[in-house]
């Protein structure tokens, strides 16, 4: 006790600082920059911020007359003198694109599957036949363009009388491409105007004797098939944007969707015509139009045990793998008369059903309340062939006096 209180405590000492810590405020950037420029470079000058409001500068109209032509001012006079065309040409191939070199490159496959009612792929380039024996002839392309409704509705196909029996349709000899008045209708294919204007301002009556196209494009193409004429019909417009004798070109716009004539809603009917230009001379335009990218289609016919050919037949489509159906339809419906519809040169069918994605599929209908179906593989751009009928039932017959017999 007496070291500890002996024990001298230690002194304190106060550490004063003498210099203050620096602090390194500098800016790399301004480094860099007054390196670079130096502190005596020019400045950017002051642009002077107008203080008025920007009027957008008036441009001159030009001279010539650029109103489209309206309806009531085309003569509606199909143009008596024929349109030269060579019989054996065929539509005019898109330029070639370049293709890369080959090399060890991997490249993905890509699985297309049907679209959404709100959105369409794009369709194939005209014109295009990719079946190895020449059958397939998709030489026109869509009428709509891929934003709009650009296929024929399913309940209305052509060579069918609608979706009611008590109170059928007409037969079809085209598609209906529903859409708002107003959108853009543009040519199928290459060729020359022959008629623009409301079939019902004709001097001899309405067009062709039918009242109900209202107002009509028709277009007589330069190319034609197998030596006879090809036509594409465009009816129902709400404003006709060309006139006779004038030549337009794939996509050129030549009209507007309307309801003009007898119809039940703003659409545009299509058709295709061969040979004579004629109500009885319409082929399936399924058959003519490019499909989708990734689709192709499926044509065939329905028959009975006897072969007869089966009209107004029920026809679905459902996917191999899912069983999901993707597309049905009917056979046509014949009358026996000039105005019938007409069946492929090529394929000889009574139905078809278009844009069906690239795939395994199995086509089935119900023929004398036997259930007929065939599995089929549907590749883009080409058409595949099916036929549905029933096999004849084996009838039973009595057993033979041989047959009988007891054995020895």
């Amino acid at each position: 006790m007496l070291w500890l209180n002996a024990r001298p405590a230690p002194a304190v000492v106060v550490i004063l600082p003498t210099q203050v810590a620096t602090v390194d405020n500098s800016n790399a950037w301004q480094d860099v920059l007054e390196a670079g420029f130096g502190l005596n470079s020019t400045p950017l000058p002051t642009v002077a911020i107008p203080a008025q409001q920007f009027v957008a500068p008036t441009l001159a109209l030009p001279t010539a007359n650029t109103t489209p032509l309206a309806v009531e001012q085309a003569s509606g006079n199909v143009l008596a003198t024929p349109i030269p065309f060579d019989a054996g040409a065929t539509p005019t191939l898109p330029a070639a694109t370049a293709v890369a070199a080959s090399g060890d490159a991997q490249v993905t496959a890509q699985i297309v599957t049907r679209p959404p009612q709100d959105w369409n792929p794009p369709a194939l380039v005209p014109p295009i036949s990719r079946d190895p024996l020449g059958r397939d002839h998709y030489w026109f392309g869509r009428p709509i363009d891929a934003n709009a409704t650009n296929y024929g509705l399913y309940y209305y196909p052509y060579g069918s009388d609608g979706p009611e029996q008590e109170n059928a349709y007409r037969v079809h000899h085209g598609i209906d491409m529903p859409n708002p008045v107003g959108e853009t209708v543009r040519a199928g294919g290459s060729g020359t105007v022959i008629w623009a204007s409301d079939g019902l301002r004709v001097n001899d009556g309405v067009f062709q004797n039918s009242y109900s196209y209202g107002n009509v494009v028709l277009i007589q193409h330069d190319f034609g098939y197998r030596g006879q004429a090809l036509y594409s019909l465009y009816a129902h417009l709400s404003a006709v944007l060309v006139q006779n004798g004038q030549y337009v070109r794939l996509g050129d716009p030549i009209g507007l969707v309307g309801q003009s004539g007898r119809v039940s809603g703003p659409h545009v009917h299509f058709e295709v015509r061969m040979g004579d230009n004629s109500y009885g001379s319409t082929y399936n335009p399924v058959l003519w139009m490019v499909p989708y990218v990734g689709t192709g289609v499926i044509a065939g016919r329905v028959l009975d045990v006897n072969g007869n050919w089966l009209q107004d037949e029920e026809i679905t489509v459902r996917s191999f793998n899912s069983g999901l159906t993707v597309g049905v339809t009917t056979s046509y419906i014949f009358y026996d008369n000039i105005d019938d519809v007409n069946s492929d040169p090529e394929w000889n069918e009574n139905f078809a059903l278009g844009d069906i994605p690239a795939g395994r599929y199995e086509v089935v209908a119900t023929i004398d309340g036997q259930r007929v179906s065939r599995v089929v593989n549907v590749e883009e751009g080409t058409t595949t062939f099916v036929e549905l009928q029933p096999v004849l039932a084996a009838t039973p017959q009595p057993p033979t006096p041989e047959a009988a017999a007891p054995a020895p």
